[in-house]
């Protein structure tokens, strides 16, 4: 008899197998890293990671180390990559968290991918179309919002906003708070027809083609116009791939600019809450290394999988048949059988029964198979 939990391992071990071959097509090869880093790295960067509590402990020569809580830094910080040689690297490693509200350690798989190099629109295309992939892999249902940095540095540039009134602003726009927002920029002293312009920008969020129209009619700079330019270049790409219906334009994306200063994107599937993916352009962490280089990637964290293929395993079967006394035998077992040769549990009876959780219930007669509901 499986183990509870035994499922959604598996379907996680084959959406990661399928993932690997993928981004080896796509020339990406694989990168190990060991479990321990210097402390100091992820302490000078501690806004860069999802979760800042670490782990340290001191190594025989008294040198204080921490087991990683993240990937990206070790990768941007060892790469090889030059302007004439990009580095393309994916990884499914293990990372720990120090969880204070459980005053819990936890180790967490992460799977994503990094290119680093000399990049150009086709660079960023091809992340984007992976990060799309690697959704499409996990659920049928799901979104991606895509956002750009430079848009609102370029606003914030022009304006000569010191860095504590930028923190307080990108953190308005975030929050889509924009009465907070405002009130932000008049305490800055910003004139009123810039603080309506970022008050409108943050606003915008919608389909890509139209959102973006919107965006052209208040954006005043070069800075802005130039990070325009380049999502309508990636999203002409990613909507030739037939992507567009899954894509949001959303200008109230931003992320630490101390670090990212480009595209930016997140992921979400239905069943999970928040984002799955996270990724974005971070050139300026490149730089943070000495190094003047262009990187752009993505992460996922795999126990948010683990919780939603747990919570379909709540459910009895995936899918109920109702078959009469006159429905075709072999035809009915054909069916059901071709449903679990997809992956799904299926479960014939001729009525439904007492207590039994199934995500979608069907009738089946001589005309074939009809859903007749969910059940609640």
């Amino acid at each position: 008899m499986a183990m509870e939990g035994e499922s959604a391992l598996r379907r996680e071990e084959k959406i990661t197998l399928r993932l690997r071959g993928l981004y080896e097509q796509y020339g990406y090869r694989k990168y190990r890293m060991g479990k321990f880093e210097e402390y100091e790295l992820y302490m000078e960067n501690k806004n860069f990671l999802k979760n800042p509590n670490i782990i340290a402990f001191p190594d025989l020569d008294g040198h204080l180390m921490a087991l990683k809580p993240d990937v990206t830094l070790s990768i941007a910080k060892n790469t090889h990559a030059t302007k004439e040689s990009c580095e393309k690297v994916y990884y499914l490693e293990n990372v720990y968290w120090l969880e204070k509200q459980s005053s819990g350690y936890r180790e967490i798989s992460q799977l994503g991918l990094e290119c680093i190099g000399k990049l150009d629109e086709i660079s960023s295309y091809e992340v984007l179309c992976l990060a799309m992939e690697t959704l499409s892999a996990i659920s049928e249902s799901h979104r991606m919002q895509v956002g750009h940095i430079g848009f609102w540095v370029s606003l914030m540039d022009g304006l000569s906003l010191p860095e504590g009134v930028r923190g307080e602003m990108l953190s308005c726009v975030h929050g889509k708070r924009l009465h907070e927002l405002k009130a932000v920029m008049t305490k800055a002293s910003v004139p009123p027809a810039a603080i309506d312009l970022a008050v409108r920008a943050a606003a915008l969020c919608g389909p890509f083609p139209q959102t973006l129209e919107k965006a052209r009619a208040i954006a005043l700079s070069t800075g802005m116009t130039d990070a325009l330019a380049e999502l309508e270049s990636v999203y002409a790409l990613l909507a030739q791939k037939g992507f567009s219906d899954q894509l949001t334009l959303d200008f109230s994306l931003v992320n630490d600019c101390d670090y990212y200063d480009g595209l930016v994107f997140q992921g979400f599937v239905e069943g999970v809450p928040r984002a799955l993916l996270t990724g974005g352009y971070y050139g300026r962490l490149m730089r943070k290394f000495g190094r003047d280089l262009d990187a752009i990637g993505f992460a996922v964290y795999l126990n948010e999988l683990d919780l939603l293929f747990r919570a379909k395993h709540l459910l009895d079967a995936d899918v109920l048949i109702l078959y009469g006394r006159h429905a075709p035998r072999a035809a009915l077992i054909e069916k059901a059988d071709a449903l679990r040769a997809q992956g799904l549990r299926v479960r014939l009876e001729t009525c439904v029964p007492q207590d039994v959780r199934v995500e979608k219930i069907y009738t089946f007669d001589e005309n074939g198979l009809k859903e007749a509901g969910k059940d609640a």
